[in-house]
């Protein structure tokens, strides 16, 4: 701003404990939230909270997140049918994906995918840890209890049912190839969901667990249009995924109102880059 530099900041979110902070801080921040010459924010929420802070509402524009845009919508895809052809996921299997996920989502996957595949003879689970430290991690805990699995690093001519990913870049395109999509890191405080967009772009029926504070605005516009089902401990883990893969209704419902969610979502970087544009045209020789 000492420059006469017009100052932008995009894709913007406010925690509610960061908004209580600076609200706590009052006049010695506003400021700050003053010299920003315009702020593309993702919600209306986040609009208010700047507001409220002392941003002025002219400078303001609500853009959407750009974490949408991207998202791959197309289960046909090269990249996923390639995985479908790899894997030998046929056209009557039912999957599973549980993707991202930390320790202990890999062995409550595994025990219901186990309990459950007694009526589903042809479920397939696939396990992709968030880290790939864990991999030899979680392919002791698939030896230890008994199930045949397969690497996907170690894929040869047959496929066993249930699959470890021990590859990086890959889980977005296995997400095309869920009935039912797991989104770990959620089933404690520690990490607080992952990235619940890809499955829900997909169509997938998707479900997570009770920590994903990481993920608020994304989880509560899912909930909001029944586009996921979200679950308080393990055992609400496996009767919701046992419901879903007998009832195909519910997964389509479910899959349809997510996809079409982030469809709605979609625009944002377009409206960021309009918005950039116009900051750029405009004289400034106006001081905040």
């Amino acid at each position: 701003k000492g420059f006469n530099i017009p100052v932008a900041v995009v894709n913007a979110r406010m925690s509610p404990r960061s908004f209580t902070r600076y609200r706590w801080l009052g006049g010695l921040l506003r400021w700050m939230f003053r010299c920003v010459d315009r702020w593309g924010v993702q919600t209306p929420e986040y609009a208010a909270n700047l507001v409220a802070l002392g941003a002025p509402l002219e400078r303001i524009a609500v853009t959407n997140s750009v974490k949408y845009d991207g998202s791959q919508t197309d289960r046909r895809n090269p990249k996923t049918e390639g995985l479908r052809a790899l894997l030998q996921i046929g056209p009557d299997d039912l999957v599973w994906i549980a993707g991202s996920t930390q320790a202990p989502e890999e062995e409550i996957a595994l025990d219901i995918y186990r309990r459950a595949r007694a009526g589903h003879p042809n479920l397939r689970l696939v396990i992709v840890p968030r880290q790939k430290e864990r991999f030899d991690e979680v392919a002791s805990l698939l030896r230890r209890s008994g199930s045949p699995f397969t690497r996907r690093s170690e894929i040869s001519d047959r496929v066993t049912p249930v699959v470890l990913v021990d590859t990086i870049g890959e889980l977005g395109a296995l997400w095309g190839l869920a009935d039912v999509a797991f989104v770990g890191g959620s089933m404690d405080g520690k990490r607080g969901g992952q990235n619940m967009i890809e499955p829900a772009a997909y169509g997938a029926a998707v479900v997570f667990g009770p920590s994903v504070w990481n993920f608020r605005d994304t989880v509560d516009r899912l909930l909001g249009v029944g586009g996921a089902v979200q679950v308080k401990d393990a055992a609400e883990l496996e009767t919701v995924v046992r419901r879903l893969l007998r009832d195909a209704g519910e997964r389509e419902r479910l899959g349809a109102a997510a996809r079409e969610l982030v469809l709605c979502q979609q625009g944002a970087t377009a409206r960021t880059v309009a918005l950039l544009e116009e900051l750029t045209r405009e004289p400034f020789a106006k001081a905040s």
